[in-house]
C-alpha cells in the first residue's frame, strides 16, 4: 500500500510539474510577444516618414513666395505721392511692386501694385499720371487715384483702365486724417478698395495677375559687382538710397536720408530686387509734367543678394523687364523696386562695395 501511495505521489507531482512548465511556457511566449510588439511600435514610432513637409500649393505671381491662399484675384495699383509732406507712407511694404517716376520738377510719385498682401492702411494716395497708368495695365490691375493730369484722365475716361476714384469715394471707401493737410491726407485700405470695386462692378476675384519671372535664393547669377549699398539721384529731397541687410537677404529703402518705416508698424520697406532703368523724359509744359518713354528699353541695373548686374530693361507685353546679353533674367522672390531715371544711368546710380 505504502508503494502504491508513493507512485501516485509521484505520478502528481510529475503532473503538476508539467502544468507550471506549460504556464512557464505560455508566459514566456506572451512576454515575447508583447516585448516585439513594443519593439515594432518603437520602429514605427522612430521611423522617419519620407517626406513630412506638404508643399504649398500656390505661388503668388507677383513676389514668387509659395501661399497655401487662393491667388486667383486681381491685383490693386495705388497712386501714392511722395512728397516729404507725405512721409512715412502707410502700407508701401506690403506692395509687391513699386514704381517710382519723376512727377513735376524733381518730386517722384510711386504706383503700388498689391496682390498678395491686404494692407489695413495704404496711402497717402494722390493723383495719376499718364505713364502710371500704362505701367499699372501691365499687370492688368485695377487703378485707384486721387484725381490726375489730363493724360491720365483722357485714358480713364475712354475706359483704357479699371478704375477707382478717391474723389468719387472720399468718405466712404477713403478717408482724410486729421494728423495731416489735404492734400497729404488721403488713405483707403485693401478691403475698401475691393468693396469699391465690387461697386463699380469690376471683377476682382478669378482674374491672377501675370506671373513675374522669379528663381530659387540658393541659385547664382554671374554678377558685374557688389553692392551693398546704392544710392539714385533725382536731385532733390527725393534721392534714394538702399542699404544691404545681409540677414535678410535684402535691401532697406531711405529717402532724403530717411528710412522709409511704415507709419502704423515700423516695420522699414525692405526690397529684394531694386531694378533701376534709364529712359528719356520730357517736360511737355510750363506746368512741369513729363513724358517718359516706358517702350523702348534701354540701360538698367539689376540688384539683388548684395551685387549687382548692368542688364538692360523691356516693356514685355507691359512689364519692365530685365535681359542681359538677349536673355532674360530674373527676381528673388520677394518685393520688387523699379526705379526710372532720366538720362544716363551711369550718372544716377552709384554702389558701394
Amino acid at each position: 500500500m505504502k508503494v502504491l501511495y508513493s507512485c501516485l505521489a509521484i505520478i502528481f507531482v510529475l503532473i503538476l510539474t508539467a502544468c507550471n512548465n506549460e504556464e512557464d511556457s505560455s508566459e514566456v511566449a506572451e512576454t515575447k510577444d508583447a516585448e516585439e510588439e513594443v519593439e515594432e511600435t518603437e520602429k514605427e514610432t522612430n521611423s522617419e516618414p519620407e517626406n513630412t513637409e506638404i508643399e504649398p500649393s500656390n505661388t503668388f505671381p507677383l513676389t514668387g513666395e509659395p501661399t497655401e491662399e487662393s491667388t486667383d484675384h486681381r491685383a490693386f495699383g495705388v497712386m501714392i505721392e511722395n512728397s516729404t509732406s507725405s512721409r512715412p507712407h502707410s502700407g508701401l511694404y506690403q506692395a509687391d511692386v513699386v514704381y517710382e517716376l519723376l512727377t513735376e520738377g524733381q518730386i517722384t510719385r510711386l504706383l503700388a501694385i498689391f496682390h498678395s498682401d491686404q494692407p489695413e492702411k495704404i496711402g497717402n494716395v494722390r493723383s495719376a499720371r499718364e505713364y502710371f497708368v500704362h505701367l499699372n495695365n501691365g499687370y492688368d490691375a485695377i487703378y485707384s487715384s486721387a484725381g490726375g493730369s489730363p493724360g491720365a484722365f483722357d485714358l480713364i475716361k475712354r475706359e483704357q483702365v479699371p478704375y477707382i476714384s478717391g474723389l468719387d469715394y472720399d468718405g466712404q471707401y477713403f478717408m482724410r486724417t486729421s494728423d495731416r493737410s489735404a492734400p497729404h491726407n488721403m488713405y483707403t485700405t485693401y478691403e475698401d478698395l475691393v468693396d469699391a470695386a465690387n461697386d463699380l462692378g469690376l471683377t476682382v476675384e478669378d482674374r491672377e495677375p501675370p506671373e513675374l519671372p522669379f528663381f530659387n535664393e540658393a541659385d547664382s547669377v554671374k554678377a558685374d559687382g557688389t553692392a551693398q549699398g546704392l544710392d539714385i539721384s533725382y536731385n532733390s529731397v527725393n534721392d534714394v538710397r538702399f542699404d544691404y541687410d545681409k540677414e535678410t537677404n535684402s535691401y532697406i529703402r531711405s529717402v532724403g536720408g530717411n528710412r522709409v518705416d511704415d507709419l502704423e508698424t515700423g516695420e522699414p520697406v525692405a526690397s529684394k530686387n531694386v531694378f533701376i532703368v534709364a529712359s528719356a523724359h520730357q517736360v511737355l509744359d510750363n506746368q512741369g509734367r513729363r513724358s517718359i518713354d516706358i517702350e523702348s528699353g534701354g540701360e538698367a541695373f539689376l540688384v539683388q543678394g548684395g551685387e549687382f548686374i548692368e542688364a538692360e530693361w523691356r516693356n514685355v507685353d507691359g512689364l519692365i523687364l530685365p535681359f542681359k546679353d538677349d536673355e532674360a533674367l530674373s527676381f528673388l522672390p520677394g518685393q520688387t523696386w523699379i526705379n526710372f531715371v532720366d538720362g544716363g544711368i551711369e550718372n544716377k546710380v552709384s554702389f558701394d562695395e
